[in-house]
């Protein structure tokens, strides 16, 4: 099982590569032509994402829903906004966002990181940002801020685009960190891999359970698209808390740093999302059921990702 899939991951991997960033044992994202990636703009966008003068409020950044040292998570069941409104989904992860096919949950969502960046810093039903053109003297009036922009963008002029564009590259350039997986796949280091590990990720690919048929690629999640490959986006209909929509499949990486789980926040711990797989019927998912071995040995193989 693991010689087979570390071939076929391993020939996603991106050697050689003269570009200034490494996605470790990813491949290079797609990166719009409009918007290179370059060091400059990393650094605006890094700054940009820790700036609360993109707020309405004045006090609420892009890092209030995603802690660096979350995983760039919240820690919630839903998010919340600059006016302090309960927003309807989960803060998913940004690690692994510039591969996905497509971003944020529902099926209408956008395909790149630029698109996706509109909705949180410009939506007004509802608010998550808030940011609005008066905003911009505001960073107009820092310094800082033309020298910065000239670097990133060879002009001193700040606007809604350049500032999105920024901020894309900064997430577009996050690089994943190592797990014991990716170590027992291409180091064939077993030391952070237990046998109930190993036991786990079997259980993971197994016909029986069907976790891989949508937490795929190196991702383990829905379909990714790089500089090797591109994806069309795949949503299903997972009926979690009654809900109807189809949904995009996230990453399971670093899943034990990001609780709760689904997109509405709904179940708190991972046993209790593998309880919900047992008892909720969904035509995606075989029926199955878990010894107590079993559970922990899937847990133990969660824990390494």
């Amino acid at each position: 099982m693991v010689s087979a899939l570390a071939v076929s991951l391993a020939a996603l991997l991106h050697v050689g590569s003269a570009a200034p960033f490494t996605w470790g044992y990813l491949p290079e994202p797609i990166v719009p032509a409009d918007n290179p990636l370059t060091p400059a703009k990393v650094v605006l966008g890094k700054r940009l994402f820790h700036e609360a003068r993109l707020s309405v409020t004045g006090t609420y950044t892009c890092a209030s829903c995603h802690h660096p040292d979350r995983y760039f998570t919240d820690g919630l069941a839903t998010a919340v906004g600059a006016l302090g409104d309960h927003l309807p989904l989960n803060t998913p992860t940004l690690y692994f966002s510039a591969f996905n096919a497509s971003l944020g949950w529902l099926e209408s969502g956008p395909t790149t990181l630029e698109e996706q960046h509109r909705t949180p810093l410009l939506s007004r039903n509802p608010v998550e940002m808030g940011f609005q053109p008066n905003n911009l003297p505001l960073l107009r009036g820092d310094a800082s801020y033309p020298a910065l922009f000239a670097e990133a963008f060879g002009d001193s002029e700040i606007s809604t685009e350049t500032i999105i564009k920024a901020l894309a590259s900064y997430v577009r350039s996050l690089t994943p960190p190592v797990t014991a997986f990716d170590r027992y796949l291409f180091e064939d280091d077993a030391q952070g891999m237990s046998m109930d590990a190993r036991a786990g990720m079997d259980l993971f690919f197994s016909e029986r359970l069907g976790c891989g048929e949508c937490h795929a690629s190196l991702a383990l999640s829905g379909p990714i698209s790089h500089s090797v490959q591109q994806a069309n986006p795949v949503f299903h209909v997972m009926g979690v808390s009654g809900n109807a929509a189809a949904l995009r499949a996230p990453t399971l990486r670093y899943i034990t740093h990001t609780a709760p789980y689904m997109h509405d926040g709904s179940i708190p711990s991972l046993h209790a999302v593998l309880e919900h797989y047992q008892t909720q019927p969904s035509p995606r998912v075989p029926a199955f059921r878990l010894t107590a071995d079993e559970t922990r040995q899937l847990l133990a193989f969660l824990h390494t990702l």
